[in-house]
C-alpha cells in the first residue's frame, strides 16, 4: 500500500510539474504546507482531549473542523454559514455531516477499521497528506478558469469537485463558498453540498496502529512549526495561531526527545511538506480582475483600499486575498473600478474613493491613485 502511495504522489507531482510553472508549484506546495500546519495545533487538542476525556467525537464538534471527519460539523464553522448563507443552509450543512459522520462511522466499524492504537500526530497529519496535496493543486488550476462563463452544469460539477479535493476545514469552507458565490451561486451551491460533508477529508481512512512514531519525523515537525510561529504566520496560516503553533512545536520536540530510539520513514512526508513550505515561503498569489467581493459595500460609501492592479477583459480591479485560517482557503477581495489606472499589471495602488452602482454593478469611482511598495504580507486576515 505505501509503494502505491509512493507512486501516486510521484506521478501528481510529475503531472504538477510539467503542467505549470516553477511559481505555481511553489504555489500549491505553500498551500499544501498551510493545511497540514494549521490542522497541527487542532490535531494537538484534539488528541490530548482523546486521551483525557476518552471521547475523541467532542472534539471534532468544537474545532474549525481541522481534524478527521466532516469538518461541517464544526460549530464555530456552522455558526459563520448561518452568517454568510443563513439560517436554513447552516442547519442543513450541519445536519448533512452529522449523517456523514454516522454513516462513514458504521462504515469503518464493519471493516473493523477501529483495530487501531491510540491516535498520535504523526499518523493524523500523514492521514490529512493527501488531501491537503490535492488541495494544493487544485488551487492553482482553479485560479485559470472563469466560472461565471461555465454552463450550468459544468460550473456545477467544478464546485462539487473543487470542494471533494479540496477538503478545507470548516471555516475554510465557508471562505471559499463566499468567494465562489460572487462568480457564481451554482458553484459556491454545488461546493457546500460536498465540501465538509462528503469530501476526502471526511472519506479518508484512518491511520493504522503500524504506523509508527519516528523521532527525526517529530524533529522536522518541531523545526516547520517554530518557523511559522516566528515568523507569525509566514504568510502560510493566520497570525493568531503563532502561540498554538509555537506550543505544539514545543510538544513536537518533547515527543522527538522521548523517542530516540523509534523510527518510521512514512511518517516523515508531512513534516518534510511543511518544513519546505516553511522554508522556501509563499509566493504572492496571482491576481486577476473579478467583480466586487466586499459584500458589505453599499453604493455612495467612501473606500480606500489597498490591493494589486488586475485586469480581464476590460474590466480592472484591485484586489487582494483574505485568508480565514490557512492559505489553502484564501479567497479573493476585490474591488471593481470605473476606469484603469496608468499602471502595470501587478502594481500595487492605493485606491481612495466612492461607491457608485454602474450597470447593475458596484464599482469605485476613483478620486486618488497612488503606487504603493507591495508589502511584505500580501494577504489580509478575517
Amino acid at each position: 500500500m505505501s509503494r502505491v502511495r509512493v507512486l501516486l504522489y510521484g506521478a501528481a507531482a510529475l503531472a504538477l510539474a510539467t503542467l505549470c510553472s516553477p511559481d505555481a508549484i511553489r504555489s500549491a506546495l505553500a498551500a499544501t504546507a498551510s493545511a497540514l500546519v494549521e490542522a497541527t495545533p487542532f490535531l494537538v487538542a484534539g488528541i490530548a482531549a482523546a486521551h483525557l476525556l476518552r471521547r475523541r467525537a467532542i472534539v471534532e464538534h468544537l474545532g474549525c473542523g481541522c481534524g478527521a471527519g466532516p469538518s461541517a460539523r464544526s460549530i464555530p464553522a456552522a455558526a459563520a454559514t448561518w452568517l454568510t448563507f443563513g439560517p436554513a443552509i447552516a442547519i442543513a450543512r450541519y445536519a448533512a455531516a452529522l449523517a456523514s459522520a454516522a454513516i462513514l462511522n458504521r462504515a469503518r466499524a464493519r471493516r473493523n477499521a477501529c483495530q487501531r492504537g491510540a491516535p498520535h500526530l504523526l499518523g493524523e497529519l500523514a492521514a490529512v497528506l493527501p488531501a491537503a496535496a490535492l488541495a494544493g493543486a487544485a488551487l492553482q488550476f482553479a485560479a485559470g478558469f472563469d466560472l461565471a462563463r461555465l454552463p450550468a452544469i459544468a460550473a456545477a460539477g467544478a464546485g462539487a469537485a473543487f470542494g471533494f479535493a479540496a477538503s478545507p476545514c470548516g471555516l475554510g469552507a465557508v471562505a471559499l463558498a463566499g468567494a465562489l458565490r460572487v462568480q457564481s451561486p451554482l458553484t459556491a451551491a454545488a461546493f457546500l453540498c460536498v465540501a465538509g460533508i462528503a469530501d476526502l477529508r471526511a472519506l479518508r481512512r484512518a491511520p493504522h496502529a503500524a504506523f509508527g512514531h519516528d523521532a527525526f519525523a517529530y524533529a522536522l515537525l518541531a523545526a516547520a512549526l517554530g518557523i511559522v510561529a516566528w515568523r507569525r504566520g509566514a504568510s502560510l496560516v493566520h497570525p493568531a495561531l503563532s502561540i498554538p503553533l509555537a506550543c505544539s512545536a514545543i510538544a513536537a520536540l518533547l515527543a522527538a526527545a522521548t523517542r530516540p530510539r523509534a523510527a518510521c520513514a512514512a511518517a516523515r512526508f508531512a513534516p518534510s511538506v511543511m518544513l519546505a513550505g516553511a522554508l522556501l515561503g509563499a509566493p504572492p498569489p496571482q491576481y486577476r480582475a473579478t467583480a466586487t467581493t466586499l459584500t458589505d459595500l453599499f453604493a455612495g460609501e467612501r473606500l480606500t483600499f489597498d490591493g494589486a492592479l488586475a485586469r480581464d477583459a476590460g474590466s480592472s480591479a484591485v484586489v487582494r486575498y483574505a485568508i480565514t485560517c490557512c492559505r489553502a482557503d484564501a479567497a479573493p477581495v476585490a474591488v471593481a473600478l470605473d476606469r484603469s489606472p496608468p499602471y502595470p499589471n501587478g502594481t500595487w495602488l492605493r485606491v481612495d474613493g466612492r461607491v457608485e452602482s454602474r450597470g447593475g454593478r458596484l464599482r469605485l469611482v476613483a478620486t486618488s491613485v497612488a503606487r504603493i511598495p507591495a508589502p511584505d504580507d500580501p494577504f489580509l486576515y478575517r
